[in-house]
């Protein structure tokens, strides 16, 4: 009877330490029946279930009766990290403190898309880009919203909307209709060679012709750099093919270029000035209508090819058609180099082309030798160079030096000059005495 009411007094005064929850099992406390589990997580304050049922925030203490059930299941959850699970199958004993600590992980970033159709085998693409055959997972999407259309032939096209969230794989279903009646539009324009959207979805360049539009209104949009935007609605009927070759008034002041890239094959990764720009697809350019005046660097991946990169100039009011063939790599081991700075965030250049920030892995290399130029801001400019063997990832670290000290070293050396002049200057004036 004491040693319960002192177990009894101990709970409580666990209860008032900060930062500890207890949570019974059984109410019913037999002497010397009782066991602890010591439940902790990196960071703490994350929430903490015992058996699917909420206990608190970590740290936190779970007493059990030791005759009770011997299995037991611990999760933590804290918002921005994965969740924590293990299975305990084993009570404490009598009087024993059982200590569980979870490390939480970062939650991923990045997630999947897994699209399927009604009928399948319809083409889906994620952005407007990567044409896919459903079903189909798209994988590594950056958390956020993105657009899912899904195509089929004789089908209404689906579009929808979808959340990402990092870690997880996300769903979507597109139960197609079929298309009773459609009708096409013809769009040209004076000058050729303009940029169509129809409903906002990019359709090619004029001349060209969109097939299977629903009957009704649509929104039609033609643009071409160094021209106004043409906008208007078209009303399409079932059957028809309707025409439309508006003349595209000049832009007095253009502001913006144009580039469309075409690459062979498609299905090219596109890095711009560094930035991911989207995948080269099958039918149609991949175009960028808003491109700043200046110089800008161009990359193009492809698993099985070699690396496409050039730089040029941009002029406001012109238009770029890149039509670029990859080359294949010969059926040779590759290499690759792993590139660190302190401090991190150094521009990486490979061979004057930009690959990214450091850390930075490059893991596709033919086997030779490679110039490796870090640029920081603040710093002066690290260059190496490193030879790259078939199945070796060579490590290089660059350690940037900051322009300051340079800085400091010129101008402490401008005392001793002063100095020097002071004292041959004394000198000459007692010679003359």
């Amino acid at each position: 009877m004491h040693r319960t009411a002192i177990i009894r007094v101990i709970l409580v005064i666990m209860l008032c330490i900060p930062g500890y929850v207890i949570a019974e099992e059984n109410l019913h406390i037999s002497q010397g029946d009782q066991g602890y589990f010591s439940i902790h997580s990196i960071p703490a304050s994350a929430d903490v279930y015992f058996d699917g049922v909420f206990i608190g925030e970590t740290p936190a203490i779970v007493s059990v009766t030791t005759t009770g059930t011997q299995t037991h299941t611990i999760r933590i959850t804290m918002a921005g990290y994965d969740p924590w699970e293990t299975t305990y199958t084993e009570n404490p004993r009598a009087g024993q403190t059982i200590t569980l600590s979870a490390a939480l992980v970062p939650a991923s970033t990045s997630g999947g898309i897994l699209v399927t159709s009604s009928p399948s085998g319809a083409i889906s693409t994620l952005d407007g880009s990567g044409a896919q055959t459903t079903p189909f997972t798209y994988t590594n999407v950056p958390a956020g919203t993105h657009g899912i259309s899904v195509y089929l032939s004789g089908y209404q096209t689906y579009y929808g909307n979808v959340v990402v969230r990092g870690g997880e794989i996300t769903e979507v279903f597109a139960g197609l209709s079929p298309v009773v009646t459609s009708g096409a539009l013809a769009a040209g324009s004076d000058p050729a060679g303009a940029a169509v959207q129809v409903d906002g979805i990019y359709r090619g360049v004029t001349p060209t012709t969109v097939g299977n539009l629903a009957p009704g209104q649509h929104s039609v949009t033609l643009f071409k750099s160094g021209f106004q935007e043409w906008k208007g609605n078209v009303q399409v009927d079932k059957g028809v093919v309707t025409t439309i070759s508006p003349t595209l008034v000049k832009d007095p002041q253009p502001v913006y270029g144009t580039v469309s890239i075409t690459s062979i094959p498609a299905g090219a990764d596109v890095y711009a000035d560094g930035l991911y720009m989207g995948e080269t697809r099958t039918g149609s350019p991949l175009v960028f209508r808003e491109v700043k005046p200046g110089t800008h660097s161009l990359l193009l991946t492809r698993a099985g090819y070699q690396d496409y990169s050039t730089s040029g100039v941009i002029r406001a009011g012109e238009n770029y058609d890149l039509v670029i063939t990859l080359v294949a790599v010969p059926h040779q081991e590759m290499g690759g180099v792993t590139i660190e700075s302190s401090p991190s965030g150094a521009e990486v250049f490979l061979d004057n082309a930009y690959r990214g920030l450091t850390p930075l892995s490059v893991d596709t290399l033919p086997p030779g030798s490679y110039h490796v130029l870090l640029r920081l801001s603040g710093y002066e400019d690290w260059q190496s160079v490193v030879n790259v063997a078939p199945g070796q990832q060579v490590p290089l670290n660059g350690l940037l030096t900051p322009l300051q000290q340079q800085e400091h070293r010129q101008a402490g050396a401008i005392p001793l000059v002063i100095f020097g002049s002071l004292a041959l200057a004394i000198a000459i004036s007692i010679r003359k005495r």
